[in-house]
């Protein structure tokens, strides 16, 4: 009886992980189809693109519908929306079809991925934009200051949706106020403007390093449930081990 017990458990304690396993592997496809959207996008065939784009919309969300969130879904919806409008409009250029692209492809990557997604690796470029706003500012060049602005705004743009999936809405809320700011108010005139920008720079960077708090949080988890399973597995062949070891001793006795 107690053995049937302990495998009862181990069965029990494996289901989780299978579940998990074709979970991971409807959103892998996902992910998959995204990256060739992007690839076809960047080889400017376009109709391809919107061959993969239906695709998608065929297979998202699927049976793994229920592990998402509303803004998830909201989010991703909409990013695939943009997509498919940029390369179906004939009075879009190439370079904003691609935008359009690859905000969908760093989107559905965040939504898929738990190690080090995409996005993230854009913090060095968006930092790097901030500094160039202050120096620009520092020495009175406006043309440097706008160009450098404008490609910020650019960049954020692309990324924020699928910075909006692994940050909180607070976070986000205060990033989008620092671009608001910057492109309603700022002048790059006003040499206060240094001090908003040293701030924005640390709200970004301590977005990102939440980002990979995030990402560290998952892998404990990940570790802790496979320890778990491999101390069940361990548990039942000791027990194995000492009912063997019993019934031979009985044996003996009887002997």
């Amino acid at each position: 009886m107690g053995r049937r017990w302990l495998l009862l458990v181990i069965i029990l304690m494996m289901l989780p992980v299978n579940v998990h396993a074709s979970e991971t592997d409807t959103k892998q496809a996902w992910n998959d189809i995204a990256a060739n959207v992007l690839e076809f996008g960047k080889q400017e065939e376009f109709d391809r693109a919107k061959v993969m784009l239906e695709e998608f919309a065929q297979t998202f969300p699927g049976d793994a519908g229920d592990e998402l969130t509303t803004t998830e879904l909201r989010i991703v919806l909409n990013a695939h929306d943009r997509a498919m409008q940029s390369i179906t409009a004939v009075d879009k250029a190439s370079e904003q079809r691609i935008q359009a692209l690859t905000e969908f492809r760093l989107a559905v990557d965040a939504l898929v991925s738990t190690d080090q997604p995409m996005w993230r690796q854009m913090d060095d470029k968006l930092l790097q934009l901030i500094n160039e706003m202050s120096t620009a500012i520092e020495h009175s060049d406006i043309d440097v200051y706008e160009s450098s602005k404008s490609r910020f705004i650019g960049t954020y743009s692309i990324i924020k949706p699928a910075m909006a999936i692994d940050l909180s809405a607070e976070t986000q809320q205060r990033l989008d106020s620092h671009i608001a700011f910057i492109e309603r108010y700022a002048s790059a005139k006003d040499k206060q403007l240094v001090g908003q920008l040293k701030t924005m720079h640390d709200d970004f960077e301590n977005a990102f390093n939440k980002s990979k708090e995030k990402d560290d949080a998952s892998i404990l988890w990940m570790i802790v449930s496979i320890g778990g399973i491999i101390t069940l597995t361990l548990i039942y062949v000791a027990f194995r081990k000492y009912q063997g070891e019993k019934e031979s001793q009985k044996r003996k006795q009887v002997d």
